[in-house]
């Protein structure tokens, strides 16, 4: 998570969220990208600061099955015209231009009762690169591990993750997707 984005900021959330070493030092965050600019840094410069590459609120929606096989029922988000539950941000910040499609999990019978985790982006640069990992309620996934396609207009990366659903069952609850 990223820190907080009001209020006073130390030096123990800053080593928590950003990593460290003990003693801390400014000069360790350098890298980490900061507001503001010149050669003098100040604790508000890294409100909102984070050592994820993305971090999506999920509002959980809920899609039936459209085909008796194949298909559903979904959890989490779908953007489009058969589109269920909503996230913010839309944009994707491991892939310039991007935007997320689909951060969701289904149910088809064809997988004898195991959810097939998705990722799927439209726009920005298609390529099986990126990210590393994948956070999902807590329960982090590789990429290595997932199944990657693309076909007109988008890509995605899918994963059978087992028999429950990483964004549960609740329409309307937010869930966290992390990206690192």
């Amino acid at each position: 998570m990223a820190l907080q984005t009001s209020g006073a900021i130390s030096f123990a959330n800053l080593q928590t969220e950003l990593g460290g070493s003990n003693p801390i030092t400014m000069g360790e965050y350098a890298a980490f990208r900061v507001s503001g600019s010149g050669n003098t840094i100040s604790m508000n410069q890294f409100y909102g600061a984070s050592s994820s590459l993305d971090s999506i609120n999920v509002t959980v929606g809920y899609r039936a099955a459209a085909h008796p096989t194949y298909a559903g029922p979904w959890y989490g988000y779908a953007n489009g015209s058969s589109g269920f539950g909503s996230i913010n941000p839309t944009s994707v910040a491991w892939n310039s231009g991007a935007t997320y499609s689909e951060l969701n999990a289904s149910n088809p019978p064809v997988y004898s009762g195991n959810y097939y985790l998705r990722v799927g982006t439209t726009g920005g640069t298609y390529s099986n690169s990126g990210w590393t990992t994948v956070t999902v309620s807590g329960v982090t996934y590789s990429r290595t591990n997932f199944t990657y396609a693309t076909v007109v207009g988008r890509q995605f990366w899918s994963l059978i993750v087992g028999t429950t659903s990483p964004y549960g069952t609740t329409v309307g609850a937010t869930k966290t997707v992390v990206f690192n």
